[in-house]
């Protein structure tokens, strides 16, 4: 089922997974695995078969002019090898499309791949499209299937997801993990459901500053500032100049901030009961969520 698969042996390693589709609003998830890539010397070493696992009339190729003539770029499901990266420990990135075919299939390859590799532990990324203002930072939010991560983690106890309903593919490998003892862990980042354009950097450098309270990887954490400043700036000049789409924001500040000061802090169980109305709603949509 690999396209390429470039044998790589190693003592012990960590994995860091993100699916573009269903749970990459804003596509915040996949540009949060592509900067921890980017930041280090980091190799492929694998790539699954795209036609096994994808309907391109659903989630089509692209094609571009290249100064090597015309190219088709199907959807990818990559791995990445990155040596000590953590206390001499590998990072495994996989960093891709959520199939539409061949769930389980998919899952054991993904599985027997870090059996061999000596995986220890699991982290998942994602985000969801959630009815909260920009204004007041990224809500993020942990939970595991197992109550504590290794040691190589910079914290160690986790709430028990306890979430019910329709799932992604990260929950479909999850639990193929969990029945062999390895330990795992989702990130997620939520992300206001009014702005359209993607990828979010402001969500993207909040699901990486909270794997960062984790693990204690590597990015470049100014570069990644300065694209959410960017972006901060053009979405500021654009809601100077749309008083509808400011009225809205005011209503959701306000909403948000009564929320708090009536209840305290939001806490994991809060943001879980938001994650799981986000399932519901996208229930059926396999396409992921609209952004």
């Amino acid at each position: 089922m690999f396209k390429f698969l470039e044998k790589i042996s190693c003592q012990s390693s960590i994995l860091i997974i993100a699916f573009k589709g269903w749970s990459d609003a804003a596509e915040a998830a996949t540009s949060a695995a592509s900067t921890i890539i980017k930041s280090y010397d980091s190799k492929k070493f694998a790539s699954f078969e795209e036609e096994e696992f994808f309907a391109f009339a659903r989630e089509r190729p692209t094609i571009k002019n290249t100064i090597n003539g015309r190219e088709i770029e199907w959807p990818k499901n990559d791995i990445y090898f990155i040596d000590d990266a953590i206390e001499n420990k590998p990072i495994i990135v996989m960093n891709g499309t959520e199939p539409h075919f061949k769930w389980k299939t998919f899952s054991k390859e993904v599985i027997d791949l870090c059996i061999s590799m000596n995986v220890s532990s699991v982290v998942t990324l994602g985000s969801l499209l959630d009815s909260i203002p920009h204004t007041r930072g990224v809500k993020t939010q942990i939970t595991g299937q197992h109550q504590y991560m290794p040691d190589v983690f910079t914290q160690k106890k986790i709430d028990q997801s306890k979430y019910e309903g329709p799932t992604g593919i990260t929950s479909i490998i999850i639990e193929d993990f969990k029945k062999i003892g390895i330990p795992s862990m989702s990130i997620w980042a939520h992300a206001p459901h009014y702005l359209q354009s993607s990828p979010n950097p402001i969500v993207s450098e909040a699901l990486l500053n909270e794997l960062s309270n984790w693990l204690p990887i590597k990015f470049d954490s100014k570069k990644l500032k300065t694209k959410s400043d960017k972006y901060l700036n053009a979405l500021e000049n654009a809601i100077t100049q749309d008083s509808e789409l400011k009225g809205y924001i005011q209503k959701l500040e306000k909403k948000y901030d009564s929320a708090l000061s009536n209840s305290g802090p939001i806490d994991d169980h809060l943001l879980l009961k938001d994650l799981e109305k986000f399932f519901e709603t996208n229930k059926g949509n396999e396409n992921g969520p609209k952004e």
